[in-house]
């Protein structure tokens, strides 16, 4: 068998150059990023639009012709990937030897003059035209790669910078090398003289570029490449390109990880959104704000320090999953920005003021950006693009829109910045895709954004504990639920034509300061409707489709019988025992018997929950409810699982009866059920499934529920057991640490019974889960 060798078109540098970089942008940055890794400390970048060139000149390590021709001539050199870390201690930022090719994108000619480092006044000239890579043979097809060349010349007898000013003719590149040879003399480096551009670079364009380079190193820390952008068209408008910190926020977080054994992140975080000075000191007589971080102290100082390993950050992640330990060194440094501040805000949550706007600064740096080894991994972060909110923060506020004097609010993409900068060499599992734009995805990178999102989710939790104490303190100093009362009493008043001119102005104070009380109030109760919308409409979707259900459940209830009579018409039930195939088609019947009568309870279930007099307030005896919801589950849920449900009541059955809907009944013990049949179905719990339900009086006035299963319990990474009440706070994750529960079941449980004015109480007892509710007992 004959052995054939493949064969590379010439056009593939087409396809790896000119089609595959998106944009003359890109190119221009993957131009800088070959600066950088030559150890150069200047990139000086002209766009001449009169002459048809762009220049581009570093003061790195330059080449020699062994170099130009076994690396920058050689496609997908590995070079950079074995000798990653250059003479200065630069970590390389490119990887796949793809990278040259984004001078087809720029133009159709190049030259670059080159003066290697090891050689004293000993330079190359390096010529090549692109459209050659797309030239025919004899037989019309594309010639081979191998096919097309370059050409390469000596430069002697001359030095770099000598060979520069021969070449540039533009004075202001000139001013520029003068000031650098007058510090450093510039012996050595390489210099692209790009023609017949392929773009138009209009000025909007070189601002982008400008902008983009602006942002292209880190923005805290000293720059290690000093990078200038001209233009002949506007001679005046660029220049250096400086690079600005923030500054001006009212949170920063930088959370710091280290490859360790026990994958803990550091956190180091700045509250700069309040005003101690003007708190009044009771806030921190609430329980949230007497415990660290929020105590006077901690408040006070503004900054503070703590610790998270990856399992407490994302609750229920696997501990012994390889995806950890896939996730090396780096570092997120994440800033929170309000656009806004109303004087009502300020005066109930004592913010400060900040400096000047905000929302344009959020423009030119907003979003969240990656680095690698100090230079950006574009378009991450990039304005008006996909890209810009790729962790997808909008669809997280999207489902939860609450104001931040919630507990558990999200923030908005358009008033967040930040930066993640990490080094390939730590993090081999993050690697770039192709074209250079962006990262592979993957397993790796797909858990990367989930923890970068707990990480968020750690500032995001600490502002709105200090939003909800600080409202609490709003409405408890001007005694918000008295205001309310007081309004209703005028509103309901009569025979008041004769009161005086003073008490319509007191009343009218009081009419006011009510309806400001009972707008908080119905603003409060939207942001919760706001999330029961969205899970009310699979129930208006049972509703509807109520008709065609009870048919389906009437089907279940004879299908399975009327086939066996068909099937006995043709084969007798004693010819289908005596065979081996017949026996496995009776105990397949059974299964899909056993199946469909699961299938019609569940149905009856979903239809009963959208029948209005369910959702009524009424009297219920709590015993009956036990008695029902029992029967009802036994057969298929607890028995079929293993699971022994018991309830116990002390007091006789007439004895425990509350006002409350079925619905509100349905939505505690339902969530609680979910919740620990998943219990006793993680890794690693063997033993007994036993939920107990116990009822009790106390004081003849309250009928108390304790509810308790013998599973695992509450998982170990909620330091604060009452945070699982958090709207879409959930511990279900798959491997990935994409949560794969709602979030929402322990809050609606708890929502059902506040709303009841009930009261819950949930504990951590040594083993499995336990919780108490209290209704008020009725006669």
């Amino acid at each position: 068998m004959a052995e054939i060798p493949f064969t590379v078109s010439a056009r593939t540098a087409r396809l790896i150059g000119r089609e595959n970089v998106a944009n003359a942008e890109g190119a221009l940055i993957e131009l800088v990023k070959n600066c950088y890794d030559a150890d150069s400390k200047n990139s000086i970048i002209l766009i001449d639009k009169k002459n048809d060139t762009l220049l581009l000149i570093d003061t790195g390590e330059g080449m020699n012709s062994q170099i130009i021709s076994e690396q920058w001539m050689t496609i997908g050199t590995d070079d950079k990937l074995y000798n990653a870390v250059t003479a200065s201690g630069r970590i390389k930022s490119g990887a796949k030897g793809i990278g040259r090719f984004a001078l087809d994108r720029l133009g159709e000619k190049c030259t670059m003059l080159t003066f290697p480092k090891s050689d004293f006044n000993h330079g190359y000239v390096w010529n090549v035209d692109w459209n050659r890579f797309e030239q025919k043979d004899d037989e019309g097809r594309n010639v081979k790669i191998n096919e097309v060349f370059a050409n390469i010349d000596d430069i002697v007898d001359t030095g770099y910078f000598s060979e520069l000013k021969k070449n540039i003719d533009n004075d202001k590149v000139i001013e520029i090398l003068e000031e650098i040879n007058t510090e450093t003399k510039i012996d050595y480096g390489t210099a692209l003289i790009i023609k017949g551009l392929r773009d138009n670079w209009s000025d909007n364009n070189i601002s982008k570029v400008f902008q983009t380079l602006e942002l292209l190193n880190p923005p805290e820390g000293l720059n290690k490449i000093k990078i200038w952008l001209l233009s002949t068209e506007e001679p005046k408008k660029y220049g250096l390109v400086e690079n600005d910190e923030f500054q001006d926020y009212d949170y920063k977080l930088v959370a710091t990880y280290k490859k360790n054994d026990t994958f803990k992140v550091d956190f180091d975080i700045h509250r700069n959104e309040f005003d101690f000075n003007l708190i009044p000191k009771e806030l921190f007589n609430y329980s949230d704000m007497q415990e660290f971080p929020f105590d006077m102290e901690t408040f006070k100082n503004e900054k503070f320090n703590l610790t998270r390993t990856f399992p407490e950050l994302i609750k229920g992640l696997v501990e012994n999953s390889l995806l950890l330990k896939n996730i090396g060194d780096f570092e997120f440094t994440f800033y929170f920005l309000k656009n806004t501040l109303s004087s009502k805000d300020r005066e109930k949550f004592y913010q400060k003021e900040f400096l000047g706007n905000r929302g344009k600064w959020i423009e030119k740096f907003g979003g969240i950006k990656l680095y690698r080894d100090d230079f950006r991994i574009r378009p991450y972060g990039e304005l008006n693009t996909q890209s810009y909110d790729w962790l997808l923060l909008g669809e997280r506020y999207g489902q939860n829109p609450a104001a931040f004097s919630r507990k558990g609010s999200r923030v908005r993409p358009n008033q967040v910045a930040g930066v993640v900068k990490f080094s390939r060499l730590d993090n081999p599992y993050l690697e770039d895709k192709s074209n250079r734009e962006g990262i592979q995805e993957s397993d790796t990178f797909e858990f990367f954004k989930n923890l970068l999102k707990a990480i968020i989710k750690v500032l995001e939790d600490d502002r709105s504990t200090v939003g909800f104490n600080l409202d609490k303190l709003f409405s408890d100093l001007n005694q918000e639920e008295e205001n309310i009362e007081e309004t209703a009493d005028i509103a309901n008043e009569e025979n008041d034509e004769n009161e005086s001119p003073e008490e319509t102005k007191e009343k009218n104070k009081k009419l006011k300061r009510g309806v400001q009380a009972r707008d908080k109030k119905l603003s409060e109760k939207e942001n919760e409707l706001a999330t029961s919308r969205a899970m009310a409409s699979a129930g208006i979707m049972i509703a509807s489709f109520s008709h065609e259900f009870h048919g389906i459940k009437n089907n279940l209830t004879s299908r399975v019988f009327l086939f066996k009579k068909r099937l006995n018409d043709v084969v007798s039930e004693e010819d289908l025992q005596n065979s081996s195939q017949g026996i496995k088609l009776s105990n397949e019947l059974d299964k899909l018997y056993r199946q469909d009568q699961k299938l019609k309870q569940w149905i009856d279930f979903a239809i009963g929950l959208t029948k209005r007099d369910r959702r009524k307030n009424k009297k219920i005896n709590i015993v009956e409810y036990f008695s029902n919801f029992k029967q009802i589950w036994d057969v298929n849920l607890f028995t079929e699982r293993n699971i022994t449900f018991s309830y116990s009541f002390t007091e006789s059955p007439e004895s425990y009866t509350t006002n409350i809907s079925e619905l509100d009944l349905d939505t505690v013990f339902d969530n609680l059920i979910t919740n620990s049949i998943e219990a006793f179905q993680r890794n690693g719990v063997n033993g007994e499934r036993k939920i107990d339900v116990n009822l009790t009086i106390e004081n003849n006035k309250d009928i108390r529920i304790k509810y308790s299963d013998s599973g695992p319990g509450i998982i170990s990474s909620y330091s604060k057991i009452n945070d699982i009440f958090k709207p879409f706070e959930t511990s279900k994750v798959d491997d990935l640490g994409n949560p794969v529960g709602t979030g929402l079941g322990m809050w609606l449980v708890k929502s059902a019974v506040d709303s009841n004015k009930g009261k819950v109480l949930l504990s951590k007892p040594q083993s499995g889960f336990e919780i108490d509710f209290w209704f008020k007992k009725i006669k």
